[in-house]
């Protein structure tokens, strides 16, 4: 009782008595990513180096390519310029039955965004294995470093680390990177906070006139799917005691006050929700039941407001369709889970002729799309679980990387 009571001190100071504005604009973050780059080998290719799908490395020749075939790559990117190699390079790759594609510049004027755009969108579909090249691999670890950046979330030094392992050496090609990111960073901030995919859509949730009865009515009742499945994805969740769980979009605090059973006294659970009404209702119950472990906290429209590595497990049900702002509310949910914690999804699919009318109207999007913009904040799906019970929802499991 006395480490929840100076527990929920301490986040109260943090939380400065849980104001939708704690955090005010949310920052660009960065994510932890492992350098797990590798050294390669592809036949005589200088400087060669591998990370997941995606190999770097300065010029090969000719006879190197049934190397390359044979490491499984089907596409070769080239930042070379015409004339500086002296034989048909693009001809050789596609007689290899390998695709080659041109991103050409080797002069400072020619390094403009457009290259570094062109190559992070060729560098994010990882569905095949590629090896991205220049003379030397100077410039491939420059043009590489944005999207290692901007679009796997490594922090900048780790990158610039990389960047330089991979073959990164002249000034103006880092220069030039440093600056694309910073404007980079900006723009998708100042976009993530002033887009709504679906604005208004909280409307009745903010009210002071919520009527709460009505809610608990509609859902914690049998014919709706997460209800007659508590028990199951509670299990799924695989809660442990003494963890620390954010329920987020907490409604009327079903699967918040199960959560509470599951971390036992020594655990803690976050009911995070945008309606000061249903918070009212879940402390009320609390106070009932004399549940000490559940500590409120009233969420913005893009933020949890939970402090940074705070949290074991974030967890979603059929509230991720709601999010006004996914972007910044995601990155505000990866910050606040702790290294390698986890983020439960649940939500409604989507599908043409098979979805009812309904769902179809309300729901903004299917499992895909969900699921990328999710991935964009810097999760990895660690697998989709099937749960008993479950006929119109799905449960996605990601991780912080």
């Amino acid at each position: 009782m006395k480490f929840n009571l100076l527990f929920g001190l301490l986040l109260a100071s943090l939380l400065l008595i849980q104001s939708p504005t704690i955090f005010g604009r949310e920052e660009a973050s960065t994510k932890e990513v492992a350098n797990t780059i590798e050294d390669a080998t592809l036949g005589s290719t200088v400087n060669a180096h591998k990370l997941g799908n995606l190999f770097f490395g300065g010029q090969f020749s000719a006879e190197d390519l049934p190397q390359i075939s044979k490491e499984g790559i089907t596409r070769i990117i080239t930042l070379r310029t015409e004339g500086e190699v002296d034989w048909d390079e693009k001809k050789e790759v596609q007689d290899a039955n390998i695709e080659f594609l041109e991103v050409p510049f080797r002069s400072p004027e020619a390094l403009t965004d457009e290259v570094f755009t062109k190559v992070r969108n060729l560098l994010k579909d990882k569905s095949q294995k590629t090896l991205l090249h220049c003379g030397s691999a100077n410039r491939a670890g420059g043009v590489w470093l944005p999207f290692r950046v901007l679009d796997e979330g490594a922090d900048l030094e780790t990158a610039i680390q990389e960047a330089q392992q991979i073959g990164l050496r002249t000034p103006f090609i880092k220069e030039k990177a440093l600056d694309y990111i910073h404007r980079m960073q900006k723009e998708m901030q100042a976009a993530g906070d002033r887009m709504s995919v679906k604005p208004g859509i909280n409307k009745a949730f903010v009210s002071p006139d919520l009527d709460v009865d009505k809610y608990i009515k509609l859902f914690e009742i049998e014919s709706r799917d997460v209800f007659v499945s508590r028990n199951n994805i509670v299990a799924a969740c695989g809660i442990q005691k003494g963890n620390i769980v954010a329920d987020i979009g907490a409604g009327t605090g079903l699967f918040t006050r199960m959560f509470s059973a599951e971390v036992g006294i020594e655990g803690l659970v976050y009911a995070v929700d945008i309606s000061p009404r249903f918070l009212d209702h879940i402390h009320k119950e609390s106070q009932k039941n004399k549940i000490l472990n559940i500590t409120n906290v009233l969420c913005a429209e893009n933020s949890v407001n939970l402090p940074p590595n705070s949290i074991d497990v974030a967890f979603v049900c059929d509230t991720y369709h709601h999010f006004e702002y996914p972007l910044p509310t995601m990155m505000s949910v990866y910050r606040a889970l702790k290294k390698d914690g986890h983020l439960i999804v649940i939500d409604f699919e989507r599908i043409p002729g098979k979805t009812r009318d309904w769902l179809m109207g309300h729901v903004r999007a299917g499992k895909d799309v969900f699921r990328a913009e999710i991935q964009e904040a810097g999760f990895v799906l660690d697998e989709e679980k099937k749960v008993e019970g479950l006929q119109e929802n799905y449960f996605l499991k990601f991780r912080k990387n």
